[in-house]
C-alpha cells in the first residue's frame, strides 16, 4: 500500500493555477520516495538563497530530510539522489554541502545540469531510501 507523505505544515504541491499536483513523499512498503525539492521555503513558498548554490542545497536537503523522518525513515536510509544543477560550476559548492548530510555512508547518484522551472533555482534533488 502507498502512503502520501506530506510533513505538518508544509504547503501542499501546487501549480501555478492552484491545482494540487504531487505529495512531498509517497512510502511504499519499505521504501521511501521523495519528489524533487527545490529551495522553497516549506511553509510559506518563498525561493531560499537566491544566487547561492550552498544555501540553496541545505534548504534542498533539510527538505529530503524531514519528508524522510515524516515517513519513519533517516538520511541514513537515503540509498540514491538524483542531483539536477542548473550550472555545473556550482558542483564543487554543491557537493560540500550535500556530503556533510551523509557523514555515514554516501548513497549512490547521478547528477547532470538542467535548467529550472525559474531561473532562481540552482539545485533540486530527488532521493529514495530504503527503511527496516
Amino acid at each position: 500500500m502507498n502512503i502520501a507523505v506530506n510533513p505538518n505544515g508544509w504547503l501542499p504541491g501546487r501549480t501555478s493555477a492552484g491545482t494540487h499536483h504531487l505529495n512531498w513523499g509517497i512510502r511504499a512498503g519499505n521504501h521511501i520516495y521523495v519528489a524533487g525539492m527545490l529551495a522553497t521555503d516549506p511553509y510559506d513558498g518563498h525561493i531560499v538563497g537566491i544566487g547561492d548554490v550552498e544555501v540553496q542545497t541545505r534548504r534542498v536537503l533539510d527538505s529530503i530530510k524531514e519528508v524522510i523522518e515524516a515517513a519513519g525513515g533517516t538520511m541514513d536510509d537515503v540509498v540514491f539522489n538524483q542531483i539536477f544543477l542548473r550550472d555545473l560550476a556550482d558542483y564543487d559548492r554543491m557537493n560540500a554541502v550535500y556530503v556533510q548530510y551523509f557523514p555515514n555512508i554516501l548513497p549512490a547518484r547521478f547528477c547532470v545540469k538542467l535548467d529550472m522551472v525559474k531561473p532562481e533555482f540552482l539545485v533540486e534533488i530527488a532521493a529514495t531510501a530504503l527503511v527496516a
